[in-house]
Formats: structure tokens, sequence, C-alpha cells
């Protein structure tokens, strides 16, 4: 299972400020008993001013968590009592509760590189036009990870959960921000154009237990 998250900071907190709180929340996350079932996790820092062409200033935050199956089979008071604290933390950190910022997705690997690097997120309402724009960005040989996301809405958090308007996103990945701008310039100009939202952020893996 995946989620991915589109978030602004709390108001008062300057970039640089919100960036280390995130990280803070992060820390508090991975204490969870929850964590037990984690397999990644990666905070994604938006590069200020935006470097490519088609990409927001909009959002201060993507991150993406990936979890075993088994993740919500057996829930307990505990997990139940770390969510809910979990949650007051966020409303420290964040505009707007994280459920109401996410999107659980189905994850197909087209071009499988390593977590980490420079990425740009693009998030797409029709998910036919997601999927031609990641087909046509393989044909970039300085991308090194193009993963097509797809929206599944058997969220197991239910449908609060799930809100992001959109039905998949497209992650583009380059060791490197001159390396990614190159590549995305490669398969034409307005490539991030063409999605709904696009994000072009540095990946902070905070945790990696994914098979390689």
């Amino acid at each position: 299972m995946k989620l991915i998250y589109l978030a602004r900071r709390k108001p008062g907190f300057s970039f640089d400020d919100f960036v280390r709180r995130w990280r803070l929340h992060g820390a508090r996350g991975m204490q969870q008993s929850i964590w037990r079932h984690a397999l990644g996790y990666v905070q994604a820092e938006p590069i200020r001013p935006a470097p490519i062409a088609g990409a927001s200033d909009a959002f201060d935050a993507v991150a993406y968590l990936m979890l075993g199956d088994e993740a919500f089979a057996h829930r307990t008071e505990l997990d139940a009592a770390e969510s809910r604290a979990i949650a007051a933390d966020e409303l420290e950190t964040f505009a707007a509760p994280i459920p109401t910022s996410s999107l659980w997705v189905d994850e197909e690997r087209l071009r499988n590189g390593d977590l980490g690097g420079a990425t740009a997120f693009l998030f797409f309402a029709d998910g036919a036009r997601a999927r031609e724009v990641a087909t046509r960005a393989g044909s970039a040989s300085g991308l090194s990870r193009i993963v097509l996301n797809a929206r599944r809405d058997d969220a197991p958090l239910g449908p609060g959960a799930n809100t992001l308007p959109y039905q998949a996103i497209v992650e583009l990945s380059a060791c490197d921000i001159g390396t990614l701008a190159a590549a995305v310039g490669s398969v034409g100009s307005r490539l991030l154009a063409e999605s709904d939202v696009a994000v072009v952020a540095r990946e902070a893996v905070l945790w990696h237990r994914l098979p390689r």
C-alpha cells in the first residue's frame, strides 16, 4: 500500500522552519507501533523557486509512505491511540490534516531506480493522460525512476483519507536537479505543464526496507 500527500505548511512557519518541524513530525511517526509494517518513507522538499518550467511554488511538502498489506488488518488500541497523537501533531505542522491532502495509490514502476535524488511529482485528474505522459517520459535516458501511481478507492482508512482530487500521480526522478531538468526537456518542454499540478522536490529518504 502506498500513500502520497501534497501539503502546505502551517501559517506562521517560514519554509525552513517548517522543514525542520516536518522532519520532527516524521520522526514521531516512525516511533509509532504501526511502523513495524513500514517499507519506505520519503519526504520530498519542494525546490524554491521552481527550477523547471511548469512546476508550482504553491505547496510546501510532498511525501509518500509504503506499508505492508497487513498494516491495517489487526489494529490494536495502542495503534488507535498513536494515530490520534500523530493526527494532533499534524495540526502543529501542516495547514490541514494530512488525510484531507492525501491519496492511496497502486504503484506501477515503469523504470525501477533507487529512491532519492530530485523528483518531479505530476498530479493528474485524467488517469489516461497521466499514463501517456509517463510512457512518453520513458524515452528520456536521464531519468533513474519513472512511477505511475493510480488512485485506489478502497482506502484502508476510509474515504476521508483519499481526498486529493486526482486520479494519478507520476514520479519522474533523476540523480540531481540538472539531470532531471535536462531529461524533462528532452521529451518536450511542456511535459510538466501537461499535468494539473507539478512539484519539483529533493527527496529525503527517511526509511527504506523495500527490496532493491
